[in-house]
């Protein structure tokens, strides 16, 4: 790429899968004050700047945009409706387009699947929120993560004191948990025990083919049918000692899995209502549902997002759907430098081989064997502080992409 007459820079590169989206997108609308495109703009800048507040986000950085709208527009803006499901929109289209390597490519089974880990994500209240017997509350957004790819998604805020995730889950419906994946492949949802509801469980799959994986909870009272054969010599299936169908006592059919962990010896029980996949896939899946909570912790930790912008449930969606946005840019833009530049975190990267090879050694003394699954080599689950860092300040500084490209990459070598 050619750098000499206009260089590009870190801020049109990292903005690049943006173009077009919210010009074209059912929700757009022109607005003199602060344009469509300007207010995503805006709302990533925050979400990617530390800053405690709208007000301090105005006057730290204002300045250095084009255009910046007054204190009230700003609010205004946020309280919008439209904006808001634009912003949805923005994010969904952006996820339809990027072109992210498959973590699951290992598993070809999971070819006619597509698998999403869910959980509930809490902050604290915006500055102005009611009080509930004298305290403010935590806000809950729910979000979801591909499996595959890793995009995020941001699907609800709770409602009331302390939506519950079940009573989040059904307002979302089966329609919705399906994540808008065509017909003719299944649909995997990972969530933890708050997510058990075998009546809703077998809506969700007869309605929309949305499967569920999740654990036991303590108590939970079922009858044996049948023990399944263990293929022993898919090495997916190490660890996996049994493979149950069950009966709930509501008469539900349902699966479960016991799995001993390779490096600690603890014994996991994993629930579904997926009959088809290997047991040790299933136990793999569900080991993966923690990748939403890295996730978190890059949101809460990396981010800085830790409280509501605002007080209304359409400024805190649309907050959520900034930080997905947001999460989505960084990691498509952390692909590129790596295809196209070369750029990336060996330390990190020799850090996840040198766990793997101690899992590896650990499960060997012990006489356990180790699922090949656990030995693939993965990706990061989240990007790192070095990241965050550099990104931060070449968007401030504008700078060109070839330089901080450089910068990245000593920074990397050396810290």
């Amino acid at each position: 790429m050619s750098i000499s007459n206009h260089p590009i820079t870190v801020n049109e590169a990292f903005f690049q899968p943006l173009a077009e989206l919210c010009a074209t997108s059912k929700y757009a609308r022109p607005c003199p004050k602060i344009s469509d495109e300007q207010w995503i703009k805006l709302g990533l800048h925050r979400v990617l700047e530390a800053v405690e507040s709208g007000r301090a986000f105005l006057q730290e950085h204002g300045p250095r945009f084009e255009n910046i709208p007054c204190r009230s527009s700003y609010f205004d803006s946020l309280v919008s409706e439209r904006r808001c499901n634009l912003a949805r929109d923005v994010n969904l289209r952006l996820i339809g387009q990027l072109e992210l390597p498959n973590r699951l490519e290992a598993i070809p089974e999971l070819a006619k699947y597509e698998c999403f880990a869910m959980d509930g994500h809490w902050h604290s209240s915006a500055t102005h929120d009611p009080r509930h017997e004298g305290k403010k509350m935590a806000v809950g957004h729910f979000y979801s993560l591909d499996l595959k790819g890793h995009q995020l998604r941001h699907l609800a805020v709770g409602q009331g004191v302390h939506e519950h995730d079940m009573t989040v889950l059904k307002r979302l419906k089966p329609k919705g948990l399906r994540h808008e994946v065509p017909k003719g492949k299944r649909v995997v949802i990972v969530y933890d025990k708050a997510a058990i509801d075998f009546q809703f469980w077998k809506r969700c799959r007869h309605e929309c083919a949305v499967y569920f994986i999740s654990r036991p909870k303590e108590g939970m009272v079922y009858d044996w049918i049948e023990s399944r054969l263990i293929d022993k010599r898919d090495k997916r299936n190490r660890g996996v000692t049994e493979d149950r169908v069950v009966m709930t006592r509501e008469g539900h059919k349902m699966r479960i899995i016991f799995y001993t962990d390779p490096q600690t010896g603890k014994c996991y029980e994993f629930l579904t209502n997926e009959m088809d996949l290997p047991a040790g896939v299933i136990a793999e899946l569900y080991r993966r549902r923690w990748e939403v909570e890295k996730v978190f912790d890059e949101i809460k930790n990396k981010l800085n997002e830790k409280k509501a912008w605002a007080t209304s449930l359409v400024a805190k969606a649309a907050q959520g759907q900034m930080v997905a946005i947001t999460h989505n840019l960084m990691l498509a833009y952390e692909v590129r430098l790596e295809d196209e530049h070369g750029v990336s975190n060996d330390a990190e990267d020799k850090r996840r081989l040198d766990r793997m090879r101690e899992l590896k050694k650990t499960a060997r003394i012990a006489g356990r064997e180790t699922s090949v699954l656990l030995l693939t080599i993965r990706r990061t689950t989240q990007r790192s502080v070095k990241f965050v860092r550099w990104l931060r300040h070449a968007l401030r500084e504008n700078l060109a992409e070839s330089l901080a490209i450089q910068r990245l990459a000593l920074l990397y070598a050396n810290l």
